[in-house]
């Protein structure tokens, strides 16, 4: 009798957005995982003194339940986890426990919920064809400024997460970083789905100056991708090439994902462009 690790998404805010499966998953788990123990309860109301166990797994204590985590999978127990709100692993602990599940050769099983970032790129109105997911940026220095940089030529829509207090801040380095932000779209979505929701559209520049530090909550921040410059040819080839250095040189790609990206625009296989990281990396 084999265990399973489920992932459990659940709402940012509106309780109601919870699933009938997700319910399901959470009060028949034989062992709770969660961000923070309280949000089951908070969640289910009058459910919760039906709940089962509950042991706090959160980013500083994550890797020390992969442990725990086998040895109940090894008796055929079924493990759910739970974030704070939204999905397990987007900005959110979890990635530690699918790796080891995998490689002790146990099931996982996701039962989808909402995800702040694909909650705002809907509200937002960008083209979701090409879309990069930064998750929180760098609080300051190099790192922070090489990748607000790095937004410059990016076609892409790109999606933050940052809490209320340093949203501002965020926008304001943004407009400095950016060549185009006069005209550089930009929306700020504020406590998605909560009662005091909010979206704040504008330029890159025009909310540099509009906001402040007293927006307060969670925030997702959405940074339209850059147009060419009017009457700018854009070479092909120049635009491959420049993509293909940006996902080598991307600090926040790891190995697998860097190989996985440099498959995509060049055709090659991803486990050779894997293989031929790995050894340049050693040397």
């Amino acid at each position: 009798m084999s265990g399973t690790l489920v992932l459990v998404g659940t709402p940012l805010g509106n309780r109601d957005d919870l699933s009938p499966r997700a319910r399901e998953a959470i009060l028949s788990a034989d062992l709770l995982l969660c961000e923070d123990t309280r949000s089951p309860l908070r969640l289910l109301g009058e459910e919760g003194s039906a709940l089962p166990k509950r042991i706090s797994c959160f980013v500083a204590n994550e890797g020390g339940r992969v442990g725990l985590l086998l040895e109940r999978l090894e008796r055929g127990e079924r493990v759910v986890y739970v974030s704070e709100a939204g999905m397990p692993v987007w900005s959110d602990p979890g990635d530690k426990l699918v790796r080891a599940v995998v490689e002790a050769g146990f099931d996982v099983d996701v039962i989808p919920g909402p995800t702040a970032a694909a909650t705002a790129l809907s509200l937002s109105g960008f083209a979701a064809a090409d879309v990069r997911f930064l998750g929180f940026p760098p609080r300051g220095g190099r790192a922070r400024a090489e990748l607000l940089e790095r937004l410059g030529s990016e076609s892409a829509a790109v999606i933050f997460y940052e809490a209320g207090n340093r949203t501002a801040e965020l926008v304001r380095d943004l407009a400095r970083a950016l060549p185009d932000a006069e005209s550089r779209e930009i929306v700020v979505a504020r406590e998605l789905t909560k009662l005091h929701q909010e979206v704040i559209r504008g330029r890159v520049t025009e909310l540099a100056a509009r906001l402040d530090g007293s927006l307060r909550g969670e925030v997702t921040v959405v940074v339209g991708g850059a147009s060419p410059r009017e009457g700018e040819n854009v070479d092909p080839a120049r635009a491959a090439a420049l993509a293909l250095w940006q996902a080598l040189q991307d600090p926040d790609l790891k190995p697998r994902q860097k190989a996985k990206r440099v498959a995509e625009l060049t055709g090659l296989d991803a486990r050779e462009v894997y293989g031929a990281l790995s050894r340049s990396a050693s040397r």
